[in-house]
């Protein structure tokens, strides 16, 4: 027998029906950076040390609120483009440095500058975020970086969803964008970018909707890759191929416009390709170890298991 479902005042506010949910007409995501990022959810950009990810994310910052229409060639679309940075590895003078650097001589207002707030704290940072975002209109935060805030064991699925949770309930409530900054594993230099090689459980990466993962060309040391390794929103064939971008002497990136198919961003060491011919040969994982070993390589079976699987 067919029943009408009642709610409580309380209950009403927390279950929404599909049909006011399909009335809403939303037949395209909505993109805060077209094909990166979209607005209102979790991302993440990844990568080794030393690869520019936090002047990328400061120059999304920075774009953002002094209102660009496109950041490195892609369309930027804000609301009212202010910005919370959470930065827990550079403090007020290395961020001085680095804003003075990416300026250089041009003179930007003050209050364009102001639309970008930075914290240093991580004391109950969550907390602080969710205020300024429920009282102000924010349309990004960034979180540089996940492995300073979170404190539980990072290879915990459960522990990392929970954490994630809270961020995902600011994106979800407010509509504003978290970006968050992340490492990749040391064992996958050289690999093909995969969102497999982020350092930490699976779970980090399931909680993001588009994950971005910046490397170094092998050989331009200006040159950086950015590839999408996921994004629940993009056709596969669109993931292919990184966009390349040069890292100039103020910091910045600047889109060459080219793109370069990840299968030729791997870089393998000697022992990889004796190794995937061995396995070519036919040879246990245990066979290959032990040959590889008698060579001097001094590798274990899981390390090449991982690098050819």
């Amino acid at each position: 027998m067919e029943q009408i479902v009642k709610f409580s005042k309380r209950t009403s506010k927390l279950f929404v029906g599909a049909d006011t949910i399909k009335n809403k007409n939303f037949k395209e995501l909505e993109y805060m950076v077209d094909k990166l990022i979209p607005r209102g959810t979790l991302c993440a950009l990844v990568g080794e040390s030393d690869t520019g990810k936090s002047s990328l994310l400061r120059q999304l910052a920075f774009s953002l609120a002094f209102g660009d229409k496109d950041f490195l060639g892609f369309k930027l679309k804000g609301n009212c483009n202010n910005v919370l940075y959470v930065s827990t590895e550079d403090g007020e003078a290395a961020t001085s440095n680095w804003l003075n650097k990416y300026f250089g001589e041009d003179v930007p207002q003050d209050e364009l500058l102001a639309k970008v707030f930075f914290t240093f704290k991580t004391d109950g940072v969550i907390n602080n975020l969710r205020e300024v975002v429920r009282e102000n209109c924010i349309d990004l935060v960034i979180v540089d970086s996940y492995a300073d805030l979170f404190t539980g064991s990072m290879n915990n699925s459960n522990e990392v969803r929970n954490f994630l949770n809270q961020y995902n309930d600011l994106a979800n409530e407010f509509g504003a964008t978290v970006v968050f900054l992340h490492h990749t594993k040391k064992s996958t230099a050289g690999s093909r970018p995969n969102k497999n090689n982020i350092l930490g459980s699976q779970g980090f990466e399931a909680k993001m909707r588009s994950v971005m993962m910046l490397t170094k060309d092998t050989n331009d040391t200006s040159l950086r890759h950015l590839c999408v390794v996921k994004c629940n929103y993009m056709p596969e064939a669109n993931k292919a191929n990184s966009y390349v971008l040069k890292f100039n002497d103020h910091l910045a990136f600047e889109n060459t416009g080219d793109r370069v198919s990840l299968d030729e961003l791997v870089v393998e060491d000697d022992y990889i390709q004796e190794a995937r011919q061995m396995k070519k040969d036919g040879k246990s994982f245990r066979e290959i170890e032990k040959e590889l070993n008698s060579k001097g390589y001094e590798v274990s079976k899981s390390s090449i298991q991982r690098r050819l699987d």
